[in-house]
C-alpha cells in the first residue's frame, strides 16, 4: 500500500502498559480495515524513527503518524517532527503526515464521564 499509517504512543518501562498501545492500534486496524503500527515515544520498540523507516524500506510513498496524545505538548509540537526529520533524511521522496492529537474533543469527554459514573457504581 502507498499510504501506511503507525499509532504513536509515549510508551512505559512496564510492558502491560505498551501493551494497551498495541490493542488500541489493533482496533484501529479493524475500524479502517488496513495495517496500522504501533511505535513509541520512549521505552519501547520501534521508535517514531524505526517504523517510519521500516514502513518506508517496504516502498510507503506516505506515512500517516497519529500521536495518541491528549494535548499538544512538547512531543506532539516539537519532538516528533525532529524524530521524523532524521528519517526524512534518508528519504527525501518519502511524505511524513501528523494528524492532530486527541485533543479537547467531545469524545474524550463523554469517555471521561463515563469512567467516572463507573467509578461512582452508577
Amino acid at each position: 500500500m502507498d499510504t501506511e499509517i503507525i499509532l504513536l504512543g509515549h510508551g512505559s518501562r512496564r510492558a502491560e502498559a505498551n501493551q494497551g498501545l498495541v490493542e488500541v492500534a489493533e482496533k484501529v486496524e479493524a475500524l479502517l480495515g488496513r495495517s496500522v503500527t504501533p511505535a513509541f515515544m520512549a521505552h519501547s520498540e520501534p521508535s517514531l524513527p524505526q517504523a517510519i523507516r521500516a514502513q518506508a524500506l517496504k516502498g510507503a510513498k506516505r506515512v500517516i503518524v497519529m500521536p495518541l496524545f491528549l494535548f499538544e505538548g512538547m512531543h506532539v509540537t516539537v519532538d516528533i517532527h525532529e524524530e521524523a526529520a532524521l528519517v526524512r533524511a534518508e528519504f527525501p521522496e518519502l511524505e511524513i503526515i501528523f494528524s492532530q492529537a486527541l485533543g479537547a474533543d467531545d469524545q474524550i469527554a463523554s469517555l471521561a464521564s463515563v469512567r467516572i459514573k463507573e467509578a461512582m457504581g452508577a
